[in-house]
């Protein structure tokens, strides 16, 4: 016998037109209206930037011990490792790494920086020469010529010394000891960046050019404690799921909400690596959902799942009104959008409505 082989990839169900550009068009206008409508009511959220200058004149004790650090190798960035250095002394307190996997040495140092010469010595030598500073321009000379034993008890002095430190009328009062040349230097260095001159040596040290663009070293200046200290008093650190809500109580980013809850939960939030396994485990997760439609199990979960029924129920509320399935061979299977690869076979010359043309055999 003749006969006509049916099965769901032959099916044609009743076509719904859709303009994608019309609906893209639709959306964006009324996105658009409702933000700016939303923005002229209540404001952008906005909240000035944080800069040194700020942070020297309100909490000037932050600014003495980030520029120690960075003097004696104890900052953040002094003892970073790759992209920026080599570290402090070939030690990289930086550098993430899960077991011998760490891409982040691959490309070596292509932002380098000196902290202890570029946000330190250098500044202060340019405050010496500019304001014709003499026992700065002494100090400067005397704290380069030591020993690197000498400099690292000055160092270490002044370091716990900051500790029992207090703040009267904006300056930085410390016990007495044996801080060398290292607490003029820092002083000055507090002056500097409380008249807001120290970003812009930073940003020349940068930038090469007359146009300065790229404002890295100042930055990384405050990178480390300083920043952490800031934005833990606001809410914007790691464990305070600062990366996906906004300062105030306004909607952040919540699309970082999946990456962000990594950073509360072990192994992510006590690895020393846990930026690198937070980014393998996005990498990975992401790659799951772009190859779903090719994984076995997983490609049958928007079947299973049903959402798209819901989304277009105006349709399939029409296919039932209209009883497409009526005349078809696998009736039933039809109803249910076809949810296995059964097959329907009829007599040469019967067409049913909601198939194309099957196959003879």
């Amino acid at each position: 016998m003749k006969v006509l082989r049916f099965n769901r990839n032959t099916l044609q169900f009743p076509k719904k037109d859709f303009d994608m550009v019309k609906e893209g068009v639709i959306s964006l206008v009324i996105s658009g209206v409702v933000i700016v409508g939303l923005s002229a009511l209540w404001g952008a959220p906005y909240r000035a930037a944080v800069t040194n200058q700020e942070i020297a004149q309100k909490s000037p004790i932050l600014i003495e011990r980030a520029a120690l650090g960075d003097l004696d190798g104890s900052g953040t960035i002094a003892s970073y490792g790759p992209p920026y250095n080599n570290g402090w002394n070939r030690q990289e307190n930086g550098v993430q790494s899960i077991g011998s996997f760490h891409p982040q040495t691959w490309w070596g140092t292509p932002y380098p920086i000196d902290a202890a010469k570029t946000d330190v010595l250098t500044p202060l030598h340019m405050l010496a020469n500019a304001s014709d500073n003499q026992q700065l321009q002494s100090a400067l000379q005397t704290y380069q010529s030591a020993s690197v034993k000498q400099q690292q008890t000055w160092d270490s002095n002044l370091s716990k010394a900051l500790k029992k430190a207090n703040v009267e009328n904006g300056n930085v009062v410390i016990p007495r000891g044996n801080y060398g040349p290292v607490a003029l230097m820092m002083n000055d260095e507090l002056s500097l960046a409380k008249s807001g001159m120290l970003s812009g040596i930073l940003d020349r040290s940068s930038n090469q050019g007359v146009y300065r663009w790229n404002v890295q070293n100042d930055l990384l200046f405050l990178q480390g404690k300083t920043l952490h200290q800031i934005a833990g008093k606001i809410n914007m650190k790691g464990e305070q799921w600062g990366i996906n809500h906004d300062e105030q109580a306004y909607p952040g980013p919540w699309w970082l909400t999946p990456y962000t809850f990594l950073y509360q939960i072990p192994p992510w939030s006590t690895s020393s690596a846990g930026d690198e396994l937070a980014a393998y485990t996005i990498a990975v997760l992401f790659a799951i959902l772009l190859f779903v439609p090719w994984i076995p199990g997983l490609n049958k979960l928007p079947r299973l799942l049903s959402i798209h029924r819901l989304i277009w129920r105006d349709w399939y509320k029409r296919l039932e009104s209209d009883n497409t399935c009526a005349n078809c061979p696998l009736r039933e299977s039809c109803r249910q959008e076809f949810r296995n690869s059964k097959q329907a076979v009829v007599k040469s010359g019967f067409a049913p409505a909601c198939y194309q043309n099957g196959s003879n055999s």
